[in-house]
């Protein structure tokens, strides 16, 4: 009976160890299971950390590569896609959908690639830099020498004027001993001084033309002004009154006569005759040619 006893604790004490036995394999699995269910956790965590992190660097690189690729003209298609899809890849990549360790790497040798066409677009917008400012300088030289010559034809122009102006004042007409002799209806001739108004019927102006080498021998007309006390323009249709141009002015005259100029200090006569009198108060002659004022005189009457 003893030994029966002994028997059943003995193989009670088997059957407990062999259970206490599975109980601890099986805890000892659980708990290896779960300490690599952590770690995996874990090495997914900082999977996904680096990642976005990749990522984020990334689309900051897109948009620095956008903004300088529009700077320079070049065309930022392919790099508005390339951020679009990056920021698609991001979302996917926090929902745990998508692994994104290759995608990444294309990423990384897509911006390698553009790095290359943006060194090459900024030599050749470097080059057109250069090309417009060489323009530029020498546009401002050409410029620079055009005012020159236009400065230079300019003063050539004015000087060629003033000399010409001097050419032609020097080639201007001058009359001198410049006389007025009144004369009466029964011809008598006296000096224009103090001649009483009842014997002047007619105004005779004697005038030499000096010879001038520079002046052309050929037809010239004398324009007379007779200017009476008042300093108003004798004129009268009648006797051959008119206008001429004086300094861009229109200026009357009284008389006016055609002379042939032989430049060898010839001797002129203008002869007036006025239908009616002349009251009395001092009188200018003055004689014009030309453009010139070329001779002056004067008569009193009484």
């Amino acid at each position: 009976m003893e030994n029966k006893n002994n028997t059943g604790l003995v193989v009670g004490l088997i059957i407990m160890t062999i259970v206490a036995a599975v109980f601890g394999y099986l805890y000892y699995q659980e708990r290896n299971i779960t300490t690599k269910q952590g770690a995996d956790l874990e090495v997914r965590v900082n999977e996904l950390a680096t990642n976005e992190i990749k990522l984020d660097s990334i689309s900051k690189q897109l948009d620095a590569r956008i903004i300088e690729v529009k700077g320079l003209g070049g065309n930022i298609e392919e790099l508005e896609k390339a951020k679009a899809d990056l920021e698609k890849d991001r979302v996917a990549l926090r929902r745990g959908t998508v692994t994104l360790s290759k995608k990444i790497k294309e990423y990384e040798d897509f911006l390698s690639k553009k790095d290359e066409e943006i060194a090459t677009l900024r030599e050749e917008n470097q080059q057109l830099i250069s090309k417009t400012e060489t323009l530029t300088q020498e546009k401002t030289e050409l410029e620079t020498s055009k005012k020159a010559v236009s400065d230079s034809l300019t003063g050539v122009v004015s000087k060629n004027a003033e000399l010409e102006s001097k050419v032609t004042m020097a080639a201007a007409l001058r009359a001198r001993n410049v006389k007025v002799y009144a004369i009466s209806s029964k011809g008598k001739i006296r000096e224009g001084e103090n001649v009483k108004a009842k014997r002047i019927d007619k105004v005779r102006v004697d005038f030499i033309l000096e010879k001038n080498p520079l002046t052309q021998t050929d037809s010239k007309k004398i324009y007379m002004r007779v200017i009476d006390p008042t300093g108003a323009t004798i004129a009268d249709d009648a006797t051959g009154s008119g206008k001429f141009e004086y300094n861009g002015q229109e200026q009357g005259y009284t008389i006016s006569q055609d002379v042939v100029y032989s430049n060898n200090n010839q001797d002129v006569s203008i002869l007036y005759d006025r239908n009616s009198g002349f009251k009395a108060g001092t009188y200018t002659i003055e004689l014009y040619a030309e453009g010139f004022q070329v001779g002056q005189g004067t008569f009193s009457v009484k």
